[in-house]
């Protein structure tokens, strides 16, 4: 049999990236993670450990502990299958069925025009490779590799917690190299719907794109000021009604980050639409300006199309547009022992069209209960003000940090012996399956970590090499010293 060819050659542990590029061949956008689990059980397989699946493809593989360490209490790592599938407009590439094609370039890992998959395939080729290592000092360990992370965490929902045997916790989706999370933020989340009023279209109508963006997590996108493209749509939209008539038919964008692009149809219905196209251009050349150093690639991309039967009113067309461009977005709160981060944060991920009116679904992100409620409230009597029903209000509570945490300072000392620095230890933004497991599971002693991967869930995400090798080190030495700490305490 001809031995495999991997693109990754130079980099050390090969194994770990031989991992990672097995997963990455394997098409496992959420709910399709089916081939994904049968490969980590063919590995768990081959090297004789226990594993168990269930109904939704979640897997737990045990890995005994080493020579004199068996007898020592386990040790759950924990990361998910399942990725993002985003690619660009002219990417052909299949997420149901084709491999994602890898490019390195220097200390960069990016796949060619779509998500990479960092996130989470980094844990899967860890906890992969940790597992088969035949030199690995450690207690017991157990590796969960979970189902549909990306679409609510909902194989850690699903997963039956009670087969798990270990309460220390090393989570692999949450941070970056360097940076251990403690626990995660309280998530708000609100369903409004603008009821709009409509009538027969009158005027020439459009297709408006709103792209470019970079869009990105809440969590690591807000700090870096990145904008939202259904409110640069309402601001285009504000200033050309200024001075002429333009109305809403539809504005939509689905997604699970900061919309980094808005499909629109809109209708000029009285105006000049050479004024209107050099608007456009103008705003944005600004926008362009105002936002360089964060989201400089904003494109306004216009052209006629045929009519609809129906548009908004000018009233109804009007005030969404207002709405939307004056809606609080992005940081609220900052820390001032860490002013390079957001406590707290709004932002829209979606707006669509229905009959029935258009809706739009906003997330709050909070440290503190506190400062979030207080932004809900103004949220909630913000969108009333503007003629929104609040259709649904969802509370997701966060996996809230211990001061003490045997685990988390084990890897901080761990991390300072390796690297002689201190490690940052904060909150994540972000939602993780720790979050459900500590709600099954209130005594896990938890913390958290990953590589270092930007842009992740667009197609711009991008693995940084040194960081993955060096996150590896320090899982693998941390359960080493986890191993000697027990035997001191014999």
């Amino acid at each position: 049999m001809k031995e495999k060819t991997y693109v990754i050659q130079d980099r050390e542990p090969a194994v770990l990236y031989h991992y990672f590029e097995d997963i990455s061949a394997i098409p496992r956008v959420s709910y399709n993670e089916a081939a994904a689990a049968d490969y980590v059980i063919g590995v768990a397989r081959e090297h004789g450990l226990w594993y168990y699946e269930d109904e939704i493809h979640n897997v737990l593989v045990r890995r005994p502990g080493s020579k004199g360490c068996e007898h020592l209490p386990s040790v759950l790592l924990e990361g998910h299958l399942d990725i993002v599938g985003e690619k660009t407009e002219d990417s052909t590439h299949n997420f149901e069925t084709d491999p994602l094609e890898l490019i390195e370039e220097g200390n960069i890992l990016h796949a060619n025009k779509t998500t990479l998959g960092a996130d989470n395939g980094c844990a899967v080729a860890l906890m992969l490779t940790l597992l088969t290592d035949k030199n690995l000092i450690a207690p017991p360990l157990e590796c969960l590799f979970t189902a549909q992370e990306e679409v609510g965490l909902l194989g850690a929902k699903h997963f039956d917690a009670s087969l798990l045997q270990s309460r220390r916790v090393i989570g692999l989706d949450a941070g970056a190299e360097g940076v251990f999370r403690m626990g995660t933020s309280t998530k708000f989340e609100m369903t409004s719907l603008y009821p709009a009023h409509r009538e027969k279209v009158h005027g020439v109508a459009y297709h408006l794109i709103v792209d470019g963006l970079k869009g990105g997590d809440q969590g690591a996108g807000i700090p870096q000021e990145r904008i939202c493209a259904i409110k640069m749509t309402a601001r285009i939209l504000h200033y050309l009604n200024k001075v002429m008539d333009v109305r809403v038919v539809s504005m939509d964008k689905l997604g699970k980050s900061i919309p980094e692009s808005c499909d629109s149809h809109i209708v000029l219905a009285e105006g000049d639409e050479n004024l209107m196209l050099r608007m456009m251009e103008e705003q944005q050349c600004r926008i362009r300006i105002e936002h360089e150093d964060a989201d400089p690639d904003i494109r306004i991309c216009v052209e006629r199309e045929t009519a609809p039967e129906t548009m908004l009113t000018k009233e109804d067309s009007n005030r969404l547009i207002e709405a939307i461009y004056l809606m609080p977005y992005g940081a609220r709160n900052r820390k001032l022992d860490r002013m390079d981060e957001v406590s707290c944060s709004v932002i829209m991920k979606k707006i669509y069209t229905k009959p029935d009116g258009i809706r739009i679904f906003s997330v709050i992100s909070t440290e503190e209960m506190e400062n979030g409620e207080a932004l809900d409230e103004e949220m909630q009597t913000y969108m009333m003000h503007w003629g929104f029903i609040i259709e649904s209000e969802h509370l997701n509570r966060g996996w809230q940090w211990s001061k003490e945490s045997a685990i988390r300072e084990i890897m901080v000392k761990t991390y300072e012996q390796l690297f002689g620095k201190k490690p940052k230890v904060n909150i994540s933004h972000g939602g993780n399956d720790c979050v459900v497991l500590k709600e099954k599971i209130p005594e896990l002693d938890m913390v958290t970590t990953a590589a270092t991967y930007v842009d992740y869930h667009t197609p711009r995400e991008r693995l940084y090499m040194d960081t993955f090798e060096k996150v590896y080190a320090l899982v693998r030495a941390t359960l080493e010293n986890l191993a000697k700490e027990a035997e001191k305490t014999k």
